[in-house]
């Protein structure tokens, strides 16, 4: 029987230009104006932090 892999691999070029549009648009946005909220991709990670609502 014949077998395959299924291989997954990512373009962090691509993963990149997604964070980049993101972190435009929480500059951008009025709903996210005076807060703190920032998008970061460590190693293999991403990052979201924000401010708490209370």
């Amino acid at each position: 029987m014949p077998s395959f892999d299924i291989v997954s691999e990512i373009d962090k070029q691509e993963i990149d230009n997604a964070l980049n549009q993101a972190r435009k648009e929480l500059a951008t946005r009025f709903d996210f104006k005076g807060t703190v909220a920032e998008i970061e991709f460590e190693k293999d990670q991403i990052v979201l932090t924000a401010e708490d609502a209370s």
